[in-house]
């Protein structure tokens, strides 16, 4: 089935340049504290924090590539498929009238999403680096809350501006 929907060249608005170099910043602002403290950590670092935020699980620094790379990975793709609002999946149809708003808006939902789960993945090599450091004991009680109510809350915020904007 081919799909009928309008491929619009549309601009990016202030908001997304804002939290798409909010985003890179912070991405690469992780990878140069990788690149200074990955060889002066101890061998021993934690992989998992439990429900009360304390870690749980530990390995190698081994672990710390893996959560930078998937970090990585998971940027790449979510810019990528950023440049495609066309084909992403909408609650309404999309026509000429309607579709440089409903493009615009996911565009926009997905740089939300890439920054949080940037900021998220940053956050745990941070917190990994400074708990094996002994500068830090764990994430803390609120982290999952948080981080479940931030995700959340973006997707129901820009899920509700789409159907407002039929």
């Amino acid at each position: 089935m081919k799909s009928s929907r309008p491929k619009l060249k549309i601009p990016l608005t202030i908001p997304e340049i804002i939290i798409e170099g909010i985003c890179a910043m912070v991405f690469i602002g992780t990878a140069i504290f990788m690149m200074l403290k990955l060889n002066d950590l101890p061998e021993k670092i934690p992989t998992h924090f439990g429900i009360c935020g304390r870690p749980d699980g530990w390995g190698g620094k081994g672990g710390l590539n893996a959560l930078f790379i998937v970090n990585l990975a998971l940027y790449t793709l979510l810019t990528i498929l950023g440049r495609f609002p066309h084909i992403f999946n909408y609650l309404c149809e999309i026509t000429e009238d309607n579709a440089k708003f409903q493009y615009t808006n996911s565009r926009t939902l997905i740089r939300f999403i890439k920054t949080e789960i940037t900021v998220l993945f940053s956050y745990m090599l941070w917190v990994s680096v400074w708990v094996a450091e002994g500068k830090m004991e764990g994430v803390g009680v609120a982290f999952l809350p948080v981080v479940l109510i931030v995700l959340f809350g973006t997707v129901a915020f820009f899920t509700f501006r789409m159907i407002r904007g039929k």
